[in-house]
């Protein structure tokens, strides 16, 4: 059998494979950011697909961090136990396993999506959102972690089967983990064990009220690209520390931020649904909209690193060596061959994608099936961008039909 569709488990939690949904922005939730049917349709897709375990699209713990995108998920008020319960107990019972990822968007939206200040540990600017956050306050950090823990109670009452907490791709944790976005001068800032001290202070009040017993997860940065941004020594660093407070079951291993353009996802630069989903690019006068396809796009786009595969691995590897937790891996994966080495040479304990899954649900029964070997989808990039304004989906339905 196929290492991919060996069991394994993360804490107590055991899954029948090592491929992963990885999060995505959905926008699949109604306006108020209760679940919804669509919802469940999506993840039963990678449920009846064969995947072994779906991780949710980012929830917002508290209204100050809801992302600027179409209709974010979530998970800040009791009230909304019942909706995310109905969603999960219709999961549980096609006998699928999903963790709902929990996040504060920290200055990677806007406030008038929130109706309140952006918070960030220093008042810098988003390259991408470009606008000022207020830097958050020490009362505010300890509200913030609250916050955290308060969700993932709801997100055990609900009765997902784990949480995932969102400490990458520049949203409030990971803005406190980087030098580039944290010029504090006091215990949340300056050298690593400072920066690092709201991530270990939110692992242990969210473990104090899931228990022992509950799966818990985070998503870290292998590689930032910005000046003083973290890079792979930084991660590993970052894991260890993880590690050492015993209040976590494994690290997904990612990498980017808004302002670092297609870092995180890498492939094609979709220029033209830049301008037709995005708000900050598809508002401009169609002169301005020249200047930017001709002179300013065209230069973006020659700075991004190049697509291959498992483009995080070099650095799971690493992780990997410094610790003992179960490493997830994303980014990139997109042949059988290429997931079972890396799962084979110890590179990481289990692979996630996104984007693949968007275009095959079905991928990991295609490899279990011997039907497929590699992923149709062709990095196109445009169900990235279009999550601005509109649910998730794949552009390119035709590859199926090819």
């Amino acid at each position: 059998m196929s290492v991919l569709f060996t069991k394994a488990k993360i804490g107590n939690m055991e899954l029948s494979n090592r491929m992963i949904r990885t999060a995505s922005h959905e926008g699949l939730a109604d306006s108020t950011g209760k679940p919804t049917d669509e919802q469940f349709e999506f993840y039963k897709g990678f449920i009846e697909g064969g995947i072994g375990l779906v991780i949710t699209g980012y929830a917002g713990i508290m209204q100050s961090g809801k992302s600027a995108l179409y209709h974010m998920t979530m998970i800040d008020s009791d009230e909304l136990i019942p909706y995310h319960r109905r969603l999960i107990d219709r999961v549980h019972q096609i006998g699928g396993k999903i963790i709902l990822q929990i996040a504060h968007c920290g200055r990677q939206t806007w406030s008038s999506e929130t109706g309140e200040p952006l918070l960030a540990p220093s008042a810098i600017p988003c390259g991408f959102y470009r606008e000022t956050p207020k830097e958050i306050s020490e009362e505010e950090i300890y509200t913030v972690i609250e916050e955290f823990a308060k969700a993932a109670l709801r997100i055990r009452e609900a009765g997902y089967d784990g949480v995932q907490i969102h400490g990458a791709h520049g949203y409030l944790l990971s803005t406190f983990l980087s030098r580039h976005s944290n010029k504090r001068k006091d215990q949340w800032g300056g050298s690593i064990k400072n920066r690092f001290r709201i991530v270990s202070e939110t692992l242990r009040a969210v473990r104090r009220v899931v228990g022992e017993d509950y799966p818990v997860l985070i998503k870290l940065n292998t590689y930032e690209r910005a000046r003083k941004g973290n890079k792979s020594e930084d991660c590993v660093q970052f894991a260890k520390m993880v590690e050492n407070t015993g209040c976590c079951d494994a690290i997904e291993l990612s990498c980017g931020t808004n302002e670092g353009g297609f870092v995180m996802t890498r492939g094609e630069f979709p220029t033209d649904a830049i301008f037709k989903y995005m708000r900050p690019y598809r508002k401009y006068h169609s002169l301005v909209k020249f200047f930017l396809r001709s002179f300013v796009l065209p230069f973006v786009k020659l700075k991004q690193p190049p697509f291959s595969e498992g483009y995080n691995l070099e650095t799971a590897v690493k992780v990997k060596q410094a610790v003992s937790l179960p490493i997830i891996t994303v980014g990139g994966m997109r042949s059988k061959s290429f997931m079972e080495a890396a799962i084979e040479l110890k590179k990481t304990d289990f692979v996630s994608m996104a984007r693949p899954l968007i275009l095959e649900p079905d991928l990991a029964n295609k490899f279990k099936n011997g039907i497929s070997d590699i992923a149709l989808c062709d990095n196109c990039n445009k169900c990235v961008v279009a999550t601005d304004t509109r649910p998730i989906q794949c552009y390119n339905i035709p590859l199926l039909e090819a």
